[in-house]
C-alpha cells in the first residue's frame, strides 16, 4: 500500500470519528431558539445556491494552487498534487461531515422534548452545506478541473490552467457586462421602500443580496474584467445607497 494512500485513508477516518463525537454536541447552542420562516428558508437554501453557483467559476479544486503544485510536483513527479486531492476527495469529506452533523442534530431536534426553530435551522444550514460541497465536487467533475478530475484520464485538467479566459481592460468590461451592476444600484431602493411601506422583513432580502452580489462579482471573479470593475461594483453600491435614502425620503415624505 502506497504512502498516500494510507495518508487518505487516515484523513477519512479521523474525519468521521470527529463528526461521530462532534455530533454528540449541539451546535445549536447560543444560536436563537425560535427563528422567522423566511430566515429559516434562507439558511437551509443559501448554501446549496451559493457553492452551486460558485463552482462555475472554480478554474481549479479549491485545496489546488498552482505554486504549491509546482512544489510538490517537483519533489514527487507531474501531477502529484492534483492526483492526490482527486484521490483524497475533499470536498466530498466536507460534505460527508457536514451532512452527517446536520442528520443526526435535525433527529436530536425532533426527538427532543422541545424542538425548536433555531436548531431546524442550524442543523439544516449543517445539512445543507454537506449537500452543496458535494454539488461543488460533482459541478468540477463534470468540468474535469485540477484537483477533483483524475490527471491520469486526459491531460484536459492540465490545460484548464493554462487557458483562462481573456481578461478585458476596464472600459470593454464595463461596455459588456454593465447590466451585471444593474440588481446591485437598484437592491439598497427595493429594500429600503420594502421595509418602509410594505414592512417586509430584512431576512427576506439575504438571498437577493447574495444574488445580486455574485452577479456583480461574476466578471472579475471569473476572470474576464480586471479588480477595478469590483470598485466600480462598490462604487455603484454605495451611490445605489444615497439614491435609495433620498427616494425613500422622497416617498415618506409625498405619502404623509
Amino acid at each position: 500500500m502506497r504512502v498516500s494512500t494510507i495518508v487518505i485513508v487516515a484523513l477519512w477516518g479521523l474525519a468521521i470519528w470527529g463528526v461521530i463525537t462532534g455530533s454528540a454536541q449541539a451546535p445549536a447552542a447560543g444560536f436563537p431558539k425560535e427563528v422567522s420562516p423566511t430566515l429559516l428558508a434562507t439558511m437551509l437554501v443559501m448554501p446549496v445556491l451559493f457553492f452551486g453557483v460558485g463552482a462555475f467559476w472554480m478554474r481549479h479544486s479549491p485545496f489546488y494552487h498552482p505554486f504549491l503544485a509546482k512544489v510538490i510536483d517537483a519533489r514527487f513527479g507531474e501531477n502529484a498534487l492534483a492526483s492526490f486531492l482527486a484521490r483524497l476527495k475533499p470536498l466530498l469529506l466536507f460534505a460527508v461531515g457536514a451532512s452527517t452533523q446536520g442528520v443526526v442534530g435535525l433527529w436530536q431536534a425532533y426527538s427532543g422534548a422541545l424542538p425548536t426553530s433555531g436548531a431546524y435551522a442550524v442543523n439544516g444550514f449543517f445539512l445543507s452545506g454537506g449537500v452543496g460541497f458535494a454539488l461543488v465536487h460533482f459541478i468540477l467533475y463534470l468540468r474535469k478541473v485540477p484537483g477533483v478530475y483524475p490527471s491520469e484520464r486526459e491531460s484536459v485538467a492540465r490545460v484548464q490552467i493554462s487557458t483562462p479566459p481573456e481578461r478585458k481592460s476596464l472600459r470593454d468590461a464595463l461596455r459588456l457586462y454593465w447590466w451585471c451592476l444593474i440588481g446591485l444600484a437598484v437592491f439598497p431602493t427595493a429594500l429600503m421602500l420594502s421595509e418602509k411601506l410594505f414592512h417586509l422583513p430584512f431576512e427576506a432580502f439575504i438571498l437577493p443580496f447574495f444574488a445580486v452580489g455574485l452577479l456583480a462579482g461574476w466578471p472579475h471573479l471569473s476572470g474576464r474584467a480586471p479588480y477595478t470593475f469590483w470598485l466600480v461594483a462598490c462604487f455603484v453600491w454605495l451611490l445605489g445607497g444615497v439614491v435609495a435614502i433620498a427616494l425613500t425620503q422622497l416617498v415618506m415624505f409625498v405619502a404623509g
